[in-house]
């Protein structure tokens, strides 16, 4: 391995523009610190191979050739970079066909990348790490030295958005939820996560888009991604799954109030999540729901929960988390503790599979990467994953996002619609401010 280190780089807006531009590109960003999470933002393109659209085994044969050990601080020094959209848990579990997929995005896209950027948030320092596995380490790091120092003038072109158009308008949402409580009410399941989605036509670049988003709506777990073909963008909050070691973590996110930019009525509303006995109730049904999808990769009697009912702030909400941590069990590996995980309980509901089902059934098209995952898996199989909520898919000019949140028996029509108009806020304002009409 080689390691270059830079200690005055360029800015992350720069970083950004130089690897968003080349070809296969990923940017896995921190742009907000948030209690420990995100130190370290990631930049790579031009990856030696590419595995879109099979099983998480397929990519473990892929990665297996290349697997080494990491002895450097640095958590990410090279590997798969991608996501796993929502639709791949039809891979896992069996799931009705019944919404439309109107996307056609792989369910599954990773690059396996050897020449990457790591940037350390707090000493403001770039590494570049290459290995050799396909050329030699010095024309990597030579390569990436260029990018970043070499002659470059970024591309801004103008952007305009059409109106939007939503799967599910107002009132259709609202017999939706209606829909999820007979559901409760009847016993099939205890909550579901229900979302709808806004699509418009777009003109402009998708690195643009997350250019502006990362500063409008900063995340810890923000994510750019080109195909070639789509282009996904994500400002997520949330952990899905990290592994250091034989650690895994999950940070399931259950509970929104909106910000207001006042000091007082931003207490207020820490006040009335704090009280709120509903999204108490949804943050432990979804803690035990994780806690028993961890137990199927983890050792006996190592489950356990840290920081229940957390409260977390970002620029437009508050959110109330937990973590869930364990240690892996002798004999299985990354790839297994994903897909014992996948999809994330606080995006699907509990118990998960027939909260899928009924997502399949009360949500007219299918989620493509929205509440997927989108993060990296080192040649030493350490990895971190977000939910990809707060995110945009666009491709052949057409411009998406999608917002949801859990249904419970003491869930109101009003106030869910209401948390979706919170969470997709930064976004549409964001928007607003950069598109022309």
């Amino acid at each position: 391995m080689k390691l270059v280190e830079i200690t005055e780089p360029p800015s992350l807006n720069t970083l950004i523009r130089r690897f968003g531009s080349r070809r296969l590109p990923f940017v896995l960003e921190s742009s907000q610190s948030n209690d420990g999470l995100g130190e370290w933002s990631f930049f790579g393109a031009e990856p030696f191979d590419v595995v879109v659209g099979r099983a998480l085994s397929e990519l473990r044969e892929v990665m297996r050739p290349w697997r080494m050990s990491n002895d450097t601080e640095i958590p990410f020094i090279g590997g798969a970079v991608g996501y796993l959209a929502y639709d791949y848990g039809r891979r896992i579990e069996s799931i009705p066909n019944a919404a439309l997929d109107d996307r056609g995005i792989p369910d599954m896209y990773f690059g396996i990348y050897d020449g990457v950027a790591a940037y350390h948030h707090k000493s403001g320092k770039l590494y570049l790490i290459a290995h050799g596995f396909k050329e030699p380490a010095k024309d990597i790091i030579k390569r990436l030295r260029g990018w970043i120092e070499g002659p470059f003038e970024a591309e801004v072109k103008p952007m305009s958005l059409g109106p939007w158009e939503w799967n599910l308008s107002k009132d259709e949402f609202a017999r939706a939820v209606e829909r999820v409580r007979e559901y409760i009410a009847s016993g099939d399941v205890y909550q579901v996560n229900l979302s709808r989605r806004a699509r418009c036509a777009f003109t402009g670049q998708g690195l643009d888009l997350y250019a502006a988003l990362r500063e409008g709506n900063p995340a810890p777990y923000s994510a750019y991604l080109s195909s070639g073909e789509f282009e996904f963008i994500s400002t997520s909050p949330e952990q899905f799954l990290q592994k250091k070691g034989s650690q895994l973590v999950t940070r399931p996110i259950k509970g929104t109030r909106p910000r207001s930019g006042d000091p007082e009525k931003d207490l207020i509303s820490e006040e009335e999540l704090r009280a709120s006995r509903k999204d108490r109730a949804e943050l432990l049904m979804i803690v035990d729901l994780e806690r028993n999808d961890l137990g199927r990769v983890a050792e006996f009697g190592s489950v356990h929960v840290e920081g229940l009912f957390q409260l977390e702030h970002y620029r437009s909400v508050i959110h109330q988390t937990a973590q869930v941590k364990a240690k892996l069990a002798e004999g299985e590996d990354v790839y297994r503790a994903l897909t014992a995980l996948f999809p994330g309980g606080s995006i699907t509901g509990a118990p998960k599979v027939r909260a899928m089902e009924i997502i399949e059934e009360l949500e007219p098209t299918r989620r493509g990467a929205y509440c997927g995952s989108v993060g990296y898996i080192g040649f030493n199989e350490d990895a971190e994953f977000n939910i990809a909520i707060r995110s945009l898919h666009l491709k052949a000019g057409r411009l998406d996002y999608q917002v949801g949140g859990g249904i419970v028996w003491d869930s109101e029509a009003e106030s869910e619609y209401q948390e979706t108009v919170d969470k997709g806020r930064a976004i549409c304002e964001t928007l607003d401010r950069i598109c022309q009409p």
